[in-house]
């Protein structure tokens, strides 16, 4: 009989080989909490055996929501362990919205803290779920018919049920950045590959400890008997994180590792930058998930002068694409601008479509490929790229391509080339490119010009339809420091070949991504200025 595929037993042999290490750690001084790798696998095959024993099979599906923590790792790893696929809802995700992937997603069980438990009173149907569990304490059946401590209680069932690597295990959301969320299939086989990819590209993580921002990165550091610790805040609310907690975390477990988004690395710098408080021992930081400028990069090792410092470039469902550090970022340089993604990384293949307005009636297929060196649509494919979504065949249909060999591409929604070298240059979203006057207008290659003219600040371009050109571009800016003309500073930018047709001062800092907190949210900013969704 084949081996199972069973993405838990890469934390079984963790637990065999290294027992006392310790797995995953929260809070600091007197709430410091910590488990070993031994502890957390007694703790998931404990859940496993208690989801089993209350009627959960193999094949059903199990919503989890729970914050970033120990218990978050013991249930879902407890989901996955016997044999069902779990549901993991990030908590930027509005309400109402969340409520209405969990129905979809058509769970038998529904693990999560007191307050997610409120959500069920938002759909009848998720009320009818007959294995919900609180990692709280409950009261009667409020807000649960178990706790997660009376899960564990069961003997812990040790095998993890047989699984095939086609088989189910996680259903991540995406950010839904160019149109609703969709729930990406991670396949023990996509979890398994994903794994070796993250670990051919950048190894374990130096030295004690990682902070890692992303969820993935800590199931991936599991793999690797790393420690992970977890970092102190507000999953829902990232604007407002305690730059100076997160640091002590980092100076008292000994991390040398991060891996967080743009924003979260520009708070802790400025933190440092400042001169509050010592600066930790960090040897790698990774980042991802916005457009990185090489400024923000230099600010960085400024503040971690001894970090080597690493920009990632992936999406749900493809991580890790491509890869570039601060020294090939920077001495790769492009006349025309761009962002320099790095070179794909061996397990990835990646083409460049041909890109077409959205008035073209069929959008270009694999037989469309540029040349390198000209922009268009990026694909890819590879065993750790997402092969569909969870019963979405529309969106499997609009974002999926298959070849002659019946490889999967997906879509990556990103614009750019491929340089002679083989690498990356990001110049915008699809979504967001301008079709002007017959020629397509990249936002980040309009954004990036612009910032280069006026200063620092909040830069997004945006198209309006326009019966003449087509479509008419706005740049819409944000910044501490004004031009004291806008009609002087559009008129600049003109005489500088930028193709801006109007320029807008806005008086607000613009909307950011729910869940990075780093790059301009273009659906909201539309809605905000009053234009058409695109």
């Amino acid at each position: 009989m084949e081996p199972s595929a069973n993405v838990v037993e890469l934390l079984r042999a963790a637990a065999a080989e290294s027992p006392e290490r310790v797995a995953l750690i929260e809070g600091a001084g007197t709430s410091t909490r910590r488990i070993t790798f031994a502890g957390l696998w007694r703790r998931v095959c404990a859940c496993s055996a208690g989801l089993r024993e209350r009627g959960l099979g193999p094949d059903e599906r199990a919503v989890v929501m729970l914050p970033m923590s120990i218990d978050l790792y013991a249930a879902l790893l407890g989901v996955i362990h016997a044999g069902a696929c779990a549901v993991f809802v990030d908590p930027w995700v509005s309400p109402r919205r969340i409520a209405a992937f969990c129905r979809y997603a058509e769970p038998r069980a529904f693990i999560g803290v007191t307050r997610s438990h409120l959500l069920r009173l938002l759909e009848p149907r998720l009320l009818r779920i007959p294995l919900t569990v609180t990692s709280g304490r409950r009261l009667g059946g409020w807000p649960a018919r178990w706790t997660l401590a009376e899960l564990e209680a069961a003997p812990a069932d040790e095998p993890g049920h047989f699984r095939r690597a086609e088989d189910p295990a996680l259903i991540t959301f995406t950010t839904g950045s160019s149109g609703e969320p969709k729930g990406a299939n991670r396949t023990h086989g996509f979890l398994r590959a994903q794994h070796q990819a993250l670990f051919q590209a950048f190894g374990p993580p130096p030295g004690a400890a990682d902070l890692p921002l992303f969820p993935v990165f800590a199931l991936n550091n599991l793999a690797c008997r790393a420690t992970s610790v977890i970092p102190e805040l507000d999953f829902r609310h990232l604007e407002r994180l305690d730059a100076g907690r997160i640091l002590t975390q980092c100076r008292e477990h000994g991390v040398a590792s991060c891996t967080a988004s743009p924003d979260f690395l520009d708070r802790l710098a400025a933190h440092l930058l400042a001169g509050h408080g010592p600066t930790p021992a960090l040897r790698r930081v990774l980042t991802g998930g916005a457009p990185v400028r090489d400024e923000q990069l230099d600010e960085w090792q400024r503040a971690f002068p001894d970090a080597e410092l690493q920009v990632v470039y992936g999406s749900t469902e493809a991580e890790p694409v491509a890869h570039a550090s601060r020294a090939e970022r920077q001495a790769a340089g492009s006349e025309r601008g761009g962002i320099c993604a790095g070179r794909p990384v061996p397990e990835i293949r990646a083409r460049i479509l041909r890109l077409a307005p959205p008035s073209d009636s069929e959008r270009p297929g694999l037989a469309d490929e540029m040349p390198p060196g000209e922009i268009g649509e990026l694909v890819v494919s590879g065993a750790h790229v997402c092969r569909d979504y969870f019963r979405n065949p529309a969106a499997t249909a609009e974002n999926k391509l298959l070849d002659a060999e019946g490889r999967v591409w997906h879509r990556m929604g990103d614009t750019g080339w491929l340089d002679e070298a083989g690498r990356f240059w990001l110049a915008g979203r699809v979504h967001t490119t301008i079709f002007r006057a017959g020629q397509a207008c990249h936002a980040n290659l309009v954004e990036e010009q612009a910032r280069r003219r006026l200063g620092p600040g909040q830069y997004a371009a945006l198209g309006r339809q326009d019966e003449r050109q087509g479509e008419r571009l706005l740049l819409v800016v944000h910044t501490e420091r004004p031009p004291q003309s806008s009609a002087a500073a559009l008129a600049d930018l003109q005489a500088a070949g930028l193709p801006v047709d109007e320029l807008i001062l806005h008086p607000r800092p613009l909307p950011l991504d729910p869940r990075h907190n780093s790059k301009v949210d273009h659906p909201a900013l539309r809605q905000a200025l009053g234009l058409p969704a695109r």
